[in-house]
């Protein structure tokens, strides 16, 4: 059994490093055959091994939509696996806030970390907390970004406490404590390092490391540690998006230094590759860059050139950010209808309840008219009474049990201990008066009954007199 679960394990490995080297159209078409293994599979275990693995990929093409984490979440729904339900929604809320939708994404992320603490699977919260990082302000960013650390430290995920430690460094530099950012930025490198040994280390990730060292340094006035992470940035790009943010880097630098040749030379390498991406924001900053070049220039025809692009550019990027934006509201749209319809039909579970409940009071108030009638007759005797009386007691009681449970469960949180402790209050006020109740209402129909019985046999005895006497 153990060997069929790691060759499992091993084929979803494989599955999914093959998952990051494929064009969008056959990535998406694995995420549908991943989608097909996690509903097959047989454990929770494998389950959230599965999703781990795939948070840990390259997603590319599929956080443009909301399909595979509301997938994701049916299956956790279904299978009630709360850590695969907590990363569906974490993947929905980086939906949200990649589309400019902040309250959406964050309420999404707090279902995930209110689903994953369930289980609290460390390897589970350290991603969700990751994700709450990067959409809070300052001081919650660091404080979820502290708990990632602790976390990855427990779970020996070195990658994830790098990512950590960067995004703290990114916030103080933001902050303008440079002396801060610098410290983590640091960390970030040398545990960077660290990871590169072991073979695991990527150039995206030591490209934006080195940047971050190469800014901090620039900001603290230290030019020539500053071009050295630049240019080490540079030594370690392999992708375009790597050189792109090289260059960026390198640009900034030397506009900032007033060197006017290389601040041209590295914004023109950074607008070519920018064009011949997706990268629309280097695109406006790089066109922008060579305006400002060739108008310094005297150039005025290049500069009014890239001026347009730079103009150009900046609509089309807005336009983009309003259509997804519109995205964004319409899904919300449809979010609300959705939370309409569970509000409707939570509305008909209610009206459900009601009727039952009205059934019951009415089948107790029905007991009581039989009971009363019958004890007006002579066909009951005192152990027929008695049964029945404690019977209709034993009802009314529990039916008042029913009433105050949800009220109960709210006033106690559904605390078992709470609970225990306030039945037995109340079972405390309510057992004497329910004897009390008891042996008046029972003494008093027996009582009765009685006298009726006593006057049925005084009659037929009389009876039989006069028909002797005759």
């Amino acid at each position: 059994m153990h060997k069929n679960i790691l060759n499992k394990k091993t084929t979803l490995i494989v599955l999914l490093i093959l998952f990051t080297t494929l064009t969008a159209t056959a990535q998406k078409r694995i995420a549908d055959h991943f989608l097909q293994m996690l509903r097959h599979q047989k454990t929770d275990s494998l389950q959230t091994e599965a999703l781990l693995i795939w948070t840990d990929t390259e997603n590319a093409g599929l956080d443009d939509s909301t399909y595979y984490p509301n997938q994701i979440i049916a299956i956790g729904q279904k299978e009630q696996n709360p850590d695969v339900e907590a990363i569906g929604q974490a993947f929905l809320g980086y939906y949200f806030g990649k589309n400019d939708n902040q309250p959406k994404a964050l309420e999404h992320f707090l279902k995930a970390i209110q689903l994953g603490e369930k289980r609290n699977n460390p390897r589970i919260m350290l991603r969700l907390y990751n994700f709450m990082s990067y959409y809070s302000d300052a001081n919650k960013s660091i404080e979820y970004s502290q708990k990632v650390i602790a976390l990855a430290k427990q779970t020996k995920e070195l990658n994830w406490q790098i990512e950590a430690t960067y995004q703290i460094g990114g916030v103080y530099f933001v902050l303008k404590q440079y002396d801060l950012a610098l410290q983590y930025f640091q960390q970030a490198y040398n545990m960077n390092l660290l990871l590169k040994r072991k073979g695991k280390q990527t150039s995206d990730r030591d490209v934006i490391i080195l940047s971050g060292l190469g800014q901090t340094f620039n900001k603290l006035h230290n030019s020539t540690l500053a071009l050295a992470y630049f240019r080490l940035g540079l030594r370690a790009s392999k992708t375009n998006d790597d050189y792109i943010k090289a260059f960026y880097g390198l640009a900034t630098y030397f506009k900032e230094a007033h060197n006017v040749d290389s601040t041209f030379y590295y914004s023109s390498k950074m607008y070519k590759l920018a064009e011949s991406s997706s990268l629309d924001r280097y695109k406006v900053l790089a066109s922008k860059m060579l305006y400002e070049n060739y108008k310094e220039k005297g150039d005025l025809a290049s500069a009014l050139k890239y001026h347009e692009i730079y103009k150009v550019s900046t609509d089309s990027m807005n336009s983009i950010t309003k259509t997804k934006k519109l995205e964004s509201m319409l899904m919300q749209e449809k979010e609300r209808q959705k939370e309409l319809a569970e509000k409707r039909e939570q509305e008909n579970e209610t009206h459900k309840n009601n009727l039952e409940y009205a059934a019951i009071a009415l089948g107790l108030v029905s007991f009581v008219i039989l009971f009363l009638l019958l004890s007006h007759t002579i066909i009951a005797n005192q152990k027929l009474i008695n049964f029945l009386g404690v019977v209709a007691l034993l009802i009314a009681f529990e039916l008042l049990n029913l009433f105050l449970h949800p009220y109960l469960g709210q006033l106690t949180h559904h605390s078992p201990i709470f609970m225990l402790l306030t039945m037995v209050c109340i079972a405390a006020i309510l057992v004497p008066l329910h004897h009390k109740i008891e042996h008046w209402t029972v003494h008093k129909l027996v009582e009765k009954n009685k006298k009726i019985r006593l006057a049925a046999a005084k009659k037929t005895i009389k009876q039989l007199e006069t028909e002797s006497h005759n």
